[in-house]
């Protein structure tokens, strides 16, 4: 009778893309239900509810203080290894917890501290079932995604939960006013309880229905007989370079949610802003989340997860420390772009924390010891987030009554003028700490081990080449103009600048890689394929002011990304450089660009993008000055001496030996001066 709940020793491999797309979605309705049980929309209920800043924050560690139930989970799994037998029924009961949570209002009276109290008893048995799913669910689908792929999937997956929450919660957030309006006076708080319930009607019980359908493939034997449940603990412990990633997970998790879980409190009872605002602002946030979490997937792949989470996690760091001047000390005329600029920057950071987290727990963990290992893993991610927030709600009920003031005072014959040079207060002095912190727990990133990794400033390079004037081009984007008013020099040795600025300029390579591995898998000749460059390139630039002033990064930029594609398509370098150097051109060309400039940027790019993508640089960069000495309404020579000079400044970037062998094979082409 419940044979579908057993493991499968054999399946196809379309029964396993079939269950990857059944999980994905069934991550999706459990994103939609959770938007409605947290965040914003939990922020509200609990001040509704009566809650004080601590209890706001053991309402927000409970989810995690509860991962402790993945340490039983492990063993009940390495016992049994019938994980989809385990973690159904946990997920089934996870989502009907969310009945009794919105249904307190009817019992107790609001507010009150009864009723808080009743809402945190029922989170915490919550807690009990949900990191049985999790710890389940996370070593299922490694043995169904092939090991190249990891991130790849975790990133569409994520995106799709993404989605799911943003719109779940926007419409709560909608509703949760309209039914106040309408409601009879100490009616209000009914609208949370309506909101749970539905949410568990419908996304709350998709998802066990989902999974239940997803094939599970039988485990590994692996050494169980040989390990006692205490040895299986600690094997992650004493792994030396796991238990680095450990202490840099509780510490990150910790330090982060030390403000993150804060953030609606604050909007909410600080600023006054409204609860659709807060939400807004929420899924803005989510939305760069959904369309940058396809950017580091790929770039995780390609540099290396512990690479893309030190980005991430810096960048982080710095839109925490943004909070503290969204008021001084009042609301102020640049509060709102701050903040969409904060939301923005979050969500691009959190894209890149979340998808590498969890890749880089089950990449670095030994080969079949998957559910151990990550599990670990996410012990000590939620230990720190269940700790972190706690700490927080005890120091913000501390520094809400004690404030940090820095006045200039001006005075000259006519009087004597104050002016607030620094203004620091309540839950200002928690952002400044969750970000000194983090900044700290960075540093225990740097000794952790990933086969495959790119260090972090060869990546920082590949991901803005060039992008000091760049930074320039960026600058439509809501937030970021204040970032390029200054110096790039400067911005770099800002924590998460870099990676701020940088990201857009990626943007343009990725395009480019895209366009050009979809003309390969239409066979498309060169001329189409140029065509295809030249769209992908219109597109990218159409939200870039003043793009004609930066032809030479974009079209490092371009080139660098069609030689990139050469990873997955036919090895015909030469082939793919030409379509690509075309489509530059022709794009690029109708823009107020020194035309010098534009095959500077070509020579450099094709160099690079060989050199970063292990192909051939020497037939790249003479294939590069071939196409573009006969291109642009300017002599052969001119326009060859311009790409060598290109390659010139990207051959000095790299190592001797491919330097010389560039080197010999320009001085061998009658085309190019030596």
């Amino acid at each position: 009778m419940l044979n579908f709940l057993r493991p499968q020793p054999t399946f196809t491999e379309s029964q396993a893309q079939r269950s990857l797309r059944l999980m994905a979605w069934e991550g999706l309705a459990s994103g939609a239900m959770f938007s409605l049980g947290s965040g914003g929309i939990m922020a509200a209920y609990a001040l509704a509810l009566g809650a004080n800043n601590l209890q706001v924050g053991v309402l927000a560690a409970l989810p995690f203080v509860s991962q402790v139930i993945r340490v039983p989970a492990i063993l009940l799994v390495e016992r049994y290894r019938m994980r989809k037998a385990i973690g159904v029924p946990a997920l089934v009961c996870t989502q009907l917890m969310w009945l009794p949570i919105g249904a307190v209002p009817f019992f107790l009276d609001t507010p009150g501290q009864p009723a808080v109290l009743l809402v945190i008893v029922f989170l915490a048995l919550r807690g009990l079932f949900a990191p049985v799913w999790v710890t389940t669910s996370t070593s299922w689908m490694r043995d169904l995604i092939p090991q190249g792929s990891l991130a790849g999937y975790f990133s569409r997956r994520m995106a799709m939960v993404t989605g799911a929450m943003a719109v779940a919660g926007l419409a709560g957030s909608f509703f949760v006013p309209w039914w106040q309006g309408i409601s009879s006076a100490g009616n209000e708080i009914f609208a949370f309880s309506f909101l749970l319930i539905a949410g568990v009607l419908t996304f709350g019980l998709m998802s066990p229905v989902l999974a239940s359908r997803a094939v599970e493939p039988l485990m590994s034997l692996g050494r169980r007989s040989e390990r006692s449940p205490l040895r299986t603990l600690l094997e992650p412990v004493r792994d030396p370079n796991y238990s680095q990633l450990l202490k840099f997970l509780f510490c990150w998790s910790l330090a982060s949610n030390l403000a993150i879980p804060f953030f609606a409190v604050y909007m909410l009872k600080v600023l006054g802003l409204s609860l659709p605002v807060v939400i807004g602002l929420t899924v803005l946030g989510q939305f760069s989340n959904v369309l940058f979490v396809r950017v580091w997937g790929p770039f995780a792949d390609r540099v290396g997860n512990k690479t893309v989470l030190s980005l991430s996690a810096s960048l982080y760091m710095l839109v925490i420390l943004g909070w503290i001047f969204t008021t001084h000390p009042e609301r102020h005329i640049l509060t709102m772009p701050l903040l969409v600029a904060l939301h923005l920057l979050g969500g691009i950071a959190a894209a890149g924390v979340t998808l590498t987290v969890n890749t880089l727990a089950l990449k670095v963990a030994p080969e079949g010891r998957g559910v151990p290992f990550s599990g670990m893993a996410g012990i000590a991610t939620s230990l720190g987030s269940g700790v972190g927030p706690i700490i927080g709600g005890v120091l913000a009920d501390f520094f809400s009554v004690r404030s940090l003031g820095l006045n200039l005072t001006w005075a000259s014959p006519g009087g004597a003028v104050d002016l607030p040079a620094l203004s620091i207060a309540g839950f200002d002095f928690l952002f400044g700490l969750a970000f000194l912190l983090g900044l700290l727990s960075l540093n225990l990133l740097v000794a952790l081990r990933e086969e495959g990794e790119i260090p972090r400033d060869v990546a920082l390079s590949e991901l803005m080449a060039a992008a000091s004037p760049m930074a320039r081009a960026v600058s439509s984007v809501p937030g970021l103009s204040l970032v390029t008013n200054f110096s790039y020099g400067y911005l770099r040795r800002i924590p998460g600048a870099d990676v701020a600025i940088g990201v857009t300029a990626y943007q343009v390579a990725a395009a480019t890689q895209a366009a050009v591995e979809s003309a390969e898998r239409g066979q498309a000749a060169g001329s189409d394929l140029a065509r295809h460059v030249s769209e992908a390139l219109g597109q990218s630039l159409e939200a870039v002011e003043d793009a004609g002033e930066h032809g030479w990064e974009l079209a490092v930029h371009t080139t660098r990304g069609a030689l990139h594609a050469t990873d997955n398509v036919a090895e015909q370098v030469g082939r793919v450089t030409r379509g690509a150097v075309l489509g530059a051109l022709r794009t690029l060309g109708d823009l107020r660009t020194v035309p010098e400039d534009l095959l500077r940027g070509v020579g450099h790019g094709a160099l690079q993008g060989a050199l970063e993508a292990r192909r051939d640089p020497a037939a790249a960069a003479v294939e590069a000055a071939r196409e573009a000495a006969t291109e642009l309404g300017i002599s052969e020579a001119e326009a060859t001496a311009a790409v060598a000079e290109g390659i010139s400044s990207a051959v000095q970037a790299a190592d001797d030996e491919t330097a010389a062998a560039v080197q010999q094979a320009l001085s061998q082409e009658p085309q190019l001066p030596e």
